[in-house]
């Protein structure tokens, strides 16, 4: 699966970590969560129970949604793919543009998403101390 993203996302909650990426945002005060206007990836891992290295993918292509484990091809600030460890449907690559702290707040919950670092307590806590400069939130390309 390939597409381009307008917007793209990174945030932690607690034990849950995700990247969204996809279309602009209506901008609606309270926006249906199921009213998707073209392709986008939610890629998420929790650490609250044990997972065995497993995310969950969720996409507007049905074929590539469930819980599975993943390989990091790439993640920089034009792109991100990776390998889903199965026998077909298993490579996702989304291009996208952020700039240098946007893209570095990103790739911290990337990398652990993508099992590169483990997560850290400070890791919510410096989203919420960062908050206003945009840890939590959507960056649009």
């Amino acid at each position: 699966m390939r597409f381009h993203a307008a917007s793209v996302s990174a945030s932690v909650s607690g034990d849950y970590y995700q990247l969204r990426l996809g279309p602009t945002e209506s901008g609606q005060h309270d926006p249906d969560p199921y009213d998707v206007t073209g392709p986008y990836l939610i890629v998420q891992r929790q650490f609250e129970m044990p997972d065995h290295g497993r995310c969950y993918v969720e996409t507007h292509d049905e074929s590539y949604i469930g819980h599975f484990p993943l390989r990091l091809t790439e993640f920089s600030r034009t792109r991100l793919a990776f390998e889903i460890v199965r026998k077909t449907n298993d490579h996702v690559d989304v291009s996208f543009t952020l700039d240098a702290s946007k893209f570095e707040r990103a790739q911290r919950v990337a990398e652990v998403i993508f099992g590169l670092r483990e997560p850290e307590s400070d890791d919510v806590n410096g989203c919420q101390n960062q908050r206003k400069a945009g840890c939590e939130g959507k960056f649009q390309s």
